[in-house]
């Protein structure tokens, strides 16, 4: 069998053509995929087939067991070194720490950001700033709403004029008009 990380047999990964990040049904589709295409019986019985059946049914058993995966991968990132991938997420989720496969943190550590994904919250203080927004609009609703009660209070008409109306009372002259003696009209 080739050698896949140094100290390894093979990399099963390699064989079955799928990410070290691949999740247990990517893992056995990319198996039934090899399984159909070097199955001895379906390829007139090549050796070279067989070998090949044989090597992916290999890497599938050691995948496909949660516990056997798992050695494997501390196996594989011992052998790589200090720089090796790590195998399982980290603190941010982070499967990957350095290299082409490394996700940006999600947490800023220095003078990079991470890319903002749609959807979620933010949690570096803005939530205090939008809460305070939030107040001054609600402020600003109730005193428009104290204005415009004011004003409809001080343009309102005063009550009509009668008998029973103490002589220095606003009232309107209008309703009045009516029991005015008729010379008064002119």
């Amino acid at each position: 069998m080739a050698a896949g990380a140094e100290g390894l047999p093979f990399d099963p990964y390699a064989v079955l053509g799928v990410s070290p990040a691949a999740s247990t049904d990517d893992i056995r589709h990319a198996y039934r995929v090899l399984a159909r295409r070097f199955h001895p019986d379906a390829d007139g019985h090549d050796p070279r087939a067989a070998a090949s059946f044989a090597r992916a049914t290999e890497a599938y058993d050691l995948l496909v067991d949660d516990d056997r995966r798992r050695t494997y991968d501390l196996r594989r990132a011992a052998s790589a070194g200090p720089r090796a991938a790590r195998v399982a997420p980290g603190p941010t989720g982070n499967t990957a720490v350095r290299g082409p496969a490394a996700e940006w943190p999600r947490r800023p550590t220095g003078t990079r950001t991470p890319a903002k994904s749609p959807g979620k919250r933010d949690r570096d203080g803005n939530d205090e700033f939008r809460l305070i927004l939030f107040l001054a609009k609600v402020v600003m609703v109730v005193v428009i709403l104290i204005v415009a009660a004011a004003l409809l209070l001080a343009f309102r008409p005063p009550p009509a004029c009668g008998p029973e109306t103490p002589p220095n009372a606003p009232c309107t002259p209008a309703a009045i008009v009516g029991s005015w003696p008729a010379a008064v009209h002119l």
